[in-house]
């Protein structure tokens, strides 16, 4: 009875300790799934930066409008800063960390990465709409 008992325990402790790891390897794999999407957007918002800074070097008949540029290149700057900072914090190694302290820091770093992702979307697509706009003129 007692071998029978210590089989089944043994048995449910690799199937937690398997459910875990897989738990922990899913999380990571979303959080890589959105860092790669977002490092998709690199090249938009590289491109878009670029633009409005060659039209900032351009004289101003428009005030505001230099204004509206510069809040947009700023925005554009904020969003690739915050994934440069979100990538340089990000530890993958957690070798040593139980599997709460796991879950906890994985789930911490997809909001991030998510909201990374959301204020790179913005800059990207407002800026796409004034430059779009600006070459209708």
């Amino acid at each position: 009875m007692k071998k029978i008992l210590l089989a089944a325990f043994i048995s449910l402790a690799l199937s937690a300790c398997s459910n875990s790891k897989k738990q922990e390897k899913d999380l990571l794999d979303h959080i890589l799934q959105v860092h790669d999407k977002v490092m998709g957007k690199d090249e938009a918002l590289m491109k878009n930066k670029m633009q409005l800074d060659s039209l900032l070097k351009l004289p101003a008949t428009d005030t505001a409008e230099k204004v509206n540029m510069k809040a947009l290149d700023t925005k554009l700057v904020a969003a690739g800063e915050a994934m440069e900072t979100w990538m340089h914090k990000f530890e993958p190694d957690l070798t040593g960390k139980s599997h709460d302290e796991i879950i906890r820091y994985y789930n911490d770093q997809k909001k991030g990465i998510i909201s990374v992702d959301s204020q790179m979307n913005v800059a990207i697509t407002e800026s796409n709409k004034y430059l779009s706009n600006r070459s209708k003129k």
